[in-house]
C-alpha cells in the first residue's frame, strides 16, 4: 500500500499488474486458499481458478 501512496504507480500499466495480482489473491483467500498457496500454483503453471457455478 506504501507504493500506491507514495506515488509509485507512475504507469497504466504497473498499476494493472497490482490490481490482476491483488484480484487474484482476495479471490483466492474468499474461496478459503491461502494466498502462498495461490502464488505457488500460478508459479508453477497451475493457477488456482474459482470453480464455475452453473448459470
Amino acid at each position: 500500500m506504501h507504493q500506491k501512496v507514495s506515488g509509485y504507480w507512475h504507469t497504466l500499466a504497473t498499476l494493472a499488474r497490482f490490481c490482476r495480482v491483488r484480484s487474484y489473491l482476495t479471490s483466492a483467500t474468499n474461496h478459503g486458499r491461502r494466498a502462498i498457496d495461490a502464488i505457488h500454483a500460478a508459479l508453477t503453471g497451475n493457477p488456482w481458478m474459482p470453480p464455475v457455478t452453473p448459470a
